[in-house]
């Protein structure tokens, strides 16, 4: 069996184990342990995964899944990501109504889904992998009953969903029409009208799915409705899927006759850096007039997703290093920050607007400083990873001869910084009264932990010369890139 497949077979594991616990006893203290069982058997499946594929061999190809060295990568940071999201649902199964079985199982399908989509070189199979990736996460989404505001996001999401799903399908078969075969070989067509119109559906639909201006407004909302863990695991696992099969795609098409001066292939770059420039300017200019701190988070992930389209304007080139860095310095970023408003706010939403931070700084030093580290990781400030993320883009731009998407790129990052800085001056002003917010549980301190210490770390290494660990990552990065382009 192979690998990618793993988390699927923990999925029927988890709902197996559940159903022969025999015990329904409902309350607090009975879900936290279930959670604790249960997420067991979801880490250890995703360490299975990993260890098979570091230690078990060289790369495999199983009928349609090819694990080369980039879908190693990609089952790499899902593995990586997948441990902070579960270390951050035990909170929620202690804390809310709902028992862990189903969503723990939701989510290990739903990565399951996704490395098949990094791996797979059939397009039919990259449509039932991402059905298998994205379903589950219409039902987590709306997994707290008690409030509205997560059945709204769900219904959007699910929309979005239905709407890129169509597409794709539509794309699949005007390039099946045109080539005859549905192999990701077929993306080098023959440069008629019916590959081209279906090539761009497929990229469109990709596109949507990935929330890129103006397919984007339901991600804020999503943010705001949907559990902390579960909104970790868009802005990382879901969002790194996405963008890595944009950017295997983007390697297989350009290659192709319609790289002609008026195909499509040419005007690829033009098209996804005017999308890019839209999402970074609107991500981030929303952003700085919101005042419920989820929305902001949502709107700053606006902004992350068009700096990774604007990435992929120079995929065939030091593009794709900077799409790498950026899937990383976004989701962990993200992830910290969820994980620290949700520390502050355990049995009520005490902490949910900007003016709540107020005093925050004083009264919890650590995790306030954290919480400015991780926007800041956000709002590109040098020193953070964030910061390494963006240079790349920035020098990506620069060697490509895109000079318009690179201003764009630089008044996108003063939006960003401006959009943060709200945030933290509410934290440095002292509060009126003392600020009503609940202590940080274990394993979200184990999130935070290691969230900052990534954004630190990776942040200064440039500055510190070649370091062990930096240097290893970006061996792997290399390994990837390397393997996306033979």
């Amino acid at each position: 069996m192979n690998p990618v497949l793993y988390p699927a077979v923990g999925a029927l594991l988890v709902l197996a184990l559940d159903l022969l616990s025999g015990d329904r006893e409902e309350g607090a203290r009975s879900r936290a342990l279930a959670g604790l069982q249960l997420g067991a058997v979801a880490a250890f499946a995703l360490v299975a995964t990993a260890l098979s594929l570091y230690w078990g061999g060289p790369p495999s190809v199983e009928g349609s899944l090819h694990v080369d060295g980039f879908g190693v990568f990609g089952v790499g940071f899902v593995v990586i990501a997948g441990l902070l999201v579960l270390a951050l649902s035990l909170t929620h199964f202690g804390m809310a109504r709902s028992r862990p079985a189903e969503p723990l199982a939701l989510l290990l399908f739903a990565w399951s889904g996704s490395m098949v989509a990094m791996v797979t070189d059939h397009l039919l199979v990259l449509m039932i992998a991402v059905e298998l990736a994205w379903l589950p996460l219409v039902a987590l989404i709306g997994l707290d009953p008690r409030r509205l505001s997560s059945s709204e996001s769900s219904l959007k999401a699910f929309f979005a969903h239905v709407f890129a799903s169509l597409v794709f399908a539509y794309g699949l078969a005007f390039i099946f029409g045109a080539t005859g075969r549905l192999d990701l070989g077929a993306l080098s067509g023959d440069g008629s009208l019916l590959f081209a119109v279906g090539l761009t559906l497929v990229l469109v639909a990709l596109l949507a799915r990935a929330a890129v201006a103006p397919f984007h407004p339901w991600w804020p909302d999503v943010h705001e409705g949907a559990p902390g863990f579960v909104a970790s695991h868009l802005s990382t696992v879901a969002q790194a899927t996405v963008f890595l099969v944009l950017l295997r795609i983007l390697h297989e098409a350009p290659g192709s006759s319609i790289a002609a001066p008026d195909g499509l292939g040419a005007r690829l770059p033009g098209l996804l850096a005017t999308l890019g420039g839209l999402a970074l300017l609107w991500g981030h200019a929303m952003a700085m007039v919101q005042v419920r701190l989820r929305r902001l988070l949502g709107w700053l992930g606006v902004g992350q997703i068009g700096f990774l389209t604007i990435a992929l304007v120079d995929a065939r080139g030091e593009g794709a290093h900077a799409l790498v860095m950026g899937l990383l310095a976004a989701g962990v970023a993200i992830t910290g920050a969820m994980a620290t408003l949700g520390s502050f706010s355990h049995h009520e939403r005490s902490c949910d607007q900007v003016g709540d931070l107020g005093g925050l700084l004083q009264s919890h030093p650590v995790r306030g400083a954290l919480l400015g580290l991780f926007l800041l990781s956000l709002g590109g400030l040098p020193g953070t990873l964030g910061f390494v993320a963006r240079l790349r883009t920035l020098t990506a731009l620069e060697h490509g001869g895109h000079r318009a998407a690179l201003w764009i790129t630089l008044i996108a990052t003063a939006l960003a910084l401006t959009a943060v800085g709200r945030p933290l001056l509410a934290m440095l002003r002292p509060a009126d009264r003392r600020p009503r917010v609940s202590a940080a549980l274990p394993n979200e301190q184990v999130v935070l932990l290691v969230c900052g210490a990534i954004v630190v770390y990776f942040g200064v290494a440039p500055l510190l010369g070649e370091t062990n660990l930096a240097g290893q990552l970006a061996i792997w990065v290399d390994r990837a890139v390397a393997a996306l382009r033979s």
